[in-house]
């Protein structure tokens, strides 16, 4: 495995782990009614995935002098891990997008507890894709 398949796994392993801890600690919080801890669950999720692919992002800057070619067709190749990171990424870049535009009213929290439970979704969905999740919860 070349440093650049590394990188890309482990990136996506960490968001992976990330996001089950999040399931679990979801699925512990489900007889309590208060969505603010669940909120605030979920912004701590997004935080640490953020932070995860912001510390990756130095894939960029690798070549793909360094992929190896000799990969089999079953596994999931380095492009599609590069790509997955990527798609991560767009969806948080998207969610603060969102976030920026709701308004400071009453439904606040309400809407932005949806959109960020929407982009984990979506984040759940990818890693899906690359066999970093088993299965989609939500």
């Amino acid at each position: 495995m070349t440093n650049y398949e590394n990188k890309a796994d482990k990136i996506l392993t960490k968001t992976a782990e990330t996001v089950t801890k999040l399931d679990d600690t979801l699925a512990k919080m489900e007889e309590t009614d208060s969505k603010v801890k669940h909120f605030i669950e979920q912004e701590k999720a997004i935080h640490d995935i953020k932070k995860i692919i912001h510390e990756g992002k130095k894939l960029d800057k690798l070549t793909n002098k360094e992929i190896d070619n000799d990969i089999t067709i079953a596994e999931i190749t380095v492009e599609e891990q590069a790509k997955a990171v990527d798609k991560i990424d767009t969806e948080f870049t998207k969610l603060d997008d969102t976030l920026a535009k709701l308004t400071d009213d009453n439904d606040h929290k309400v809407k932005s507890y949806l959109e960020q439970k929407k982009a984990i979704h979506e984040v759940k969905k990818i890693l899906h894709q690359v066999n970093k999740l088993e299965k989609i919860s939500d």
